[in-house]
């Protein structure tokens, strides 16, 4: 025995563990036999595999629940509990359910509950309550980790023997070469050739090879891109070309009790014995089907494991003497209550054992290779031959590596018997598919979402061949080998790991940024820009809008310029208001529509003398609109030039009732209102600064947008704020933006919108000039006025304040909606918001509750409906 370098909280037991432990040989080492329950027969489940592929061992882990205890590495102090079991795991008496599940035939969920609608309510709370995987820490912060960018020539994934060679070769061509493993390299490997080989390749490994251990590749996207989630940090590689050598898992056996523990895959029990020191059990039979398994023969009775049988097939591999070996026998039944207690043949012999191995052929986990469509992505080794040899596996490692294409072998169909687990995450049996084939289930896409299997943990890893061999022998063959799509993740992957933040920020400022400081301003993150959100008091920064005047950075906007003498095409075609009409020093509220019809940005469209046109998008949608606008440009190959002028432009808004009296002030432009109106822009002075003035209404009053050169910002916001003083100005920030363009009922996109929603729903038809011939979305919102509304934004006033965005709407019990914006309205005297909601049998409802509160439906804007203020 080891020694003890610490020790687990193991439901409240201490359990010590040696150098190199996983929580599953800890436990293991222990006493625990059973490690999870099955999820809807409440089965023991017990180790098998131990290469993180099945869903036996998956356990909750610091209160993180679905950890593979196989692949964690144990850890001084880590608290571990076991998942499924009323009132425990060990002691479940939910496992009656095993006893009679013959009243859970496959498909009861579709068959049981129908009628009454009543039942399927009662008996959702029942289901959730006896099965899944256990609870999530819901009072939990995230614990978001760090992002970054690798770009290599190639990446080989998967640190085998045949990876580790292809990895050799490329560096050799003098390629950049990254390598990934999910694990530690070697780890899984019992003691033998195959672990001589790694180590011997690793020593040759040329230093300029990017190792990631611990880092699994959770998928292959187009570019090509590959994210690879280690502890606490996501990196996506753009590779040039990927070399994929995952390897291959042992394949799952179904018999009747093929799921018993101490029921191991030979791997599994080799790692256990060779790499932990840890005996499957005293007296152990063998299925030898391959080579492989007489290297996992000796690493078990070098462990201290009596073998008391072989069970072999005619002509298969070569035995050691002084075993007995039963030829030509088949397992058809592994026995016992908790545990393993004998095993039985189809000869009719039963063999007393307490562990049972399985080395019956490879399954390739080629999940990441079925996703690669027209990429650069081969494979090596037993990923595409599974079952090679060293030798075989290096040399294809080799040819992959220095580009070629290696040479794979088609995958036998996976063994399946007349009983047993074939799925077991989902519980599903021989009997479960042969039932659901006899209801007429013959699609294998149905068949799949009717009997759940290959939908658990494991995604198919142990059943997914299983299944295409079942529906194979009934209809034909699959092309593959297997009946469902490969998507990503190929690994289970936690949502904070991909919500992980850059690790090198690129933080935007605009010319203002030490002004904003020097004012005090508050700035956090607006998208990719750092923006103030207040200066102090956002009260007051509101009530100086209103009232007098205030100063805001709007430098983030998007703006660019649009000539050629095809300007007036792409302008008119891009987007669906009236452009022909639109007269030099006017402008025009715009949308930005996909094909689809559905909302991407908006702005202003402004008509220049000469066939010109000054565009500006959202802040942040810069980006986005270029690319937009250059996109359909070179489609319809028209002569168009596009300057993006938002780095180089500055902006900055004055509105409020005196904001007219500041700009004359500054200026000796007319500036009235006969001669400069609503929605028309003028190149003005301000202060000496040449700017474009735009006549805009975003906050509701009387406002100017000084668009103007970013070198000469600091200069014109300091003129402005001198000659101010006198008349009360104070600068705002986002805080009381987000009042005031509540109070008009002006909607922020990805805030208050859903990436379906189109014009309708948002209250926008007006925008849009539909007796235009053509514009992008036309056709689509045609088809969609032809359907009836079932969900738009809507003005809501509640009858009190409190904190309510995001909160949902309810009629009743029923939910029917969400409040996106929120709001205590000064001017208003009450909480105002923006919200969508859903029909009811064709009737919008007027009158809701959010929470505790109750809210009316109102018409909007709420503030100065007929726009008097904005045309002063």
């Amino acid at each position: 025995m080891g020694r003890s370098v610490g020790s687990i909280d193991f439901e409240g037991r201490r359990v010590p563990f040696e150098d190199g432990d996983t929580v599953a040989s800890a436990l293991y080492r222990a006493g625990v036999r059973t490690f999870t329950r099955s999820v809807k027969h409440h089965r023991r489940r017990g180790l098998y595999c131990l290469t993180g592929d099945c869903p036996n061992c998956l356990v909750t882990v610091d209160e993180e629940p679905g950890v593979r205890s196989c692949c964690a590495p144990a850890t001084d102090g880590m608290k571990v509990e076991r998942e499924g079991g009323r009132p425990s795991t060990e002691r479940d008496l939910l496992s009656v359910t095993d006893r009679v599940h013959w009243l859970l035939p496959v498909g009861f969920y579709h068959k049981a509950f129908v009628r009454p609608r009543l039942a399927w309510q009662m008996a959702e709370r029942v289901i959730r309550w006896a099965t899944g995987l256990g609870k999530l820490p819901v009072d939990r912060a995230p614990e978001l980790g760090t992002a970054r960018h690798l770009h290599t020539d190639v990446l080989v994934v998967g640190g085998g023997v045949a990876g580790l060679s292809a990895a050799i070769a490329a560096a050799e061509r003098g390629e950049t070469v990254a390598l990934c493993d999910e694990g530690v390299i070697g780890d899984k490997v019992a003691p033998g050739p195959t672990l001589d080989a790694i180590r011997s390749l690793q020593e040759g490994m040329p230093g300029t090879v990017t190792i990631l251990e611990r880092h699994a590749a959770v998928g292959v996207y187009e570019g090509p891109l590959v994210p690879l989630v280690g502890d606490g940090a996501l990196v996506q590689v753009h590779p040039g070309r990927i070399v994929v050598a995952t390897g291959a898992a042992e394949r799952h056996a179904v018999f009747r009790g093929n799921d018993l523990p101490r029921v191991f895959l030979g791997r599994g029990a080799a790692r256990l014995a060779g790499v932990h020191g840890v005996k499957p059990g005293n007296r152990a039979v063998v299925v030898a089907e391959t080579a492989e398994a007489i290297e996992h023969l000796r690493t078990l009775r070098y462990a201290g494991v009596d073998v008391v049988a072989v069970v072999a097939s005619d002509g298969g591999v070569a035995v050691p003497e002084g075993t007995r070996v039963h030829r030509g026998a088949v397992v058809v039944a592994a026995g016992g209550r908790k545990c393993l207690t004998a095993v039985a043949l189809d000869s009719g012999e039963r063999i007393p054992c307490d562990a049972l191995v399985l080395s019956m052929g490879l399954s390739p986990r080629d999940g990441l290779l079925r996703m690669a469509h027209d990429l650069p992505v081969v494979g090596a080794g037993d990923v595409i031959a599974p079952g090679c040899t060293l030798e075989e596996a290096i040399e294809s490692g080799r040819r992959a590596g220095r580009g070629g294409t290696p040479n794979g072998r088609d995958v036998e169909p996976a063994p399946i018997g007349s009983s047993g687990y074939v799925c077991l995450c989902e519980d599903v049996s021989v009997g479960d598919l042969q039932r659901a084939w006899a209801e007429g289930w013959r699609s294998s896409e149905i068949l799949k979402r009717y009997t759940t299997a290959t939908m658990g943990p494991c995604q198919g890893a142990m059943c997914g061949r299983h299944l295409a061999r079942f529906v194979s022998e009934r209809s034909g063959p699959t092309p593959d080998g297997t009946l469902t799509t490969a998507r990503p993740p190929a690994r289970p992957v936690r949502l904070e790991d991909l919500a992980a933040g850059v690790d090198e920020v690129i933080e935007k400022r605009t010319a203002l940024h030490d002004r904003h400081l020097a004012l005090g301003a508050k700035l956090d993150w607006s998208g990719s820009w750092k923006r103030p959100f207040n200066y102090g008091d956002a009260e007051d920064e509101y009530v100086a809008v209103r009232e007098r005047v205030s100063l805001m950075d709007v430098s983030t906007l998007g703006k660019f310029l649009v000539a050629g003498r095809d300007a007036r095409s792409l302008v008119d075609q891009v987007f669906p208001c009236r452009i022909e009409d639109l007269a030099p020093g006017r402008s025009r509220y715009m949308l930005a529509l996909d094909e689809a019809g559905y909302v991407m940005d908006d702005g202003l469209v402004c008509a220049l003398e000469g066939g010109r046109y000054y565009v500006t998008s959202t802040s942040g949608g810069a980006d986005t609109m270029e690319a937009w606008l250059r996109n359909w440009a070179d489609r319809w190959d028209l002569h168009v030039h596009l300057v993006n002028q938002t780095p180089m432009l500055g902006a900055i808004l004055v509105a409020g009732p005196r904001s007219r009296q500041l700009l004359s002030s500054l200026s000796g432009d007319a500036l009235d209102g006969d001669t400069f109106p609503y929605m028309s822009h003028r190149e003005i002075v301000v202060a000496g600064v040449p700017s474009r003035a735009l006549r805009v209404g975003f906050v509701g009053e009387l406002g100017f947008e000084l668009h103007h050169p970013r070198s000469r910002s600091v200069e014109l916001w300091d003129a402005l704020m001198g000659a101010g003083a006198d008349l009360g100005i104070r600068p705002h920030g986002l805080d009381a933006l987000e009042v005031l363009r509540m109070e008009k009922g002006h909607i922020y996109l990805a805030q208050d919108t859903l990436p379906d929603d189109h014009p309708g729903k948002l209250g926008l038809d007006w925008a849009v000039a539909m007796d235009k011939p053509y514009f992008i979305g036309r056709v689509a919102l045609e088809r969609m006025r032809e359907i009836p509304l079932e969900r738009k934004l809507v003005g809501l006033m509640f009858e009190r304040d409190a904190s309510l965005r995001g909160v949902p709407l309810h009629v009743g019990n029923r939910i029917v909606g969400r409040v996106t914006s929120y709001g205590s309205s000064r001017v208003l005297g009450r909480a105002i918001g923006l919200g969508w909601i859903r029909a009811i049998d064709g009737v919008f409802p007027t009158e809701l509750r959010a929470g505790e509160v109750r809210a009316t439906v109102t018409p909007t804007p709420f503030y100065d409906p007929e726009g008097a203020k904005l045309r002063a």
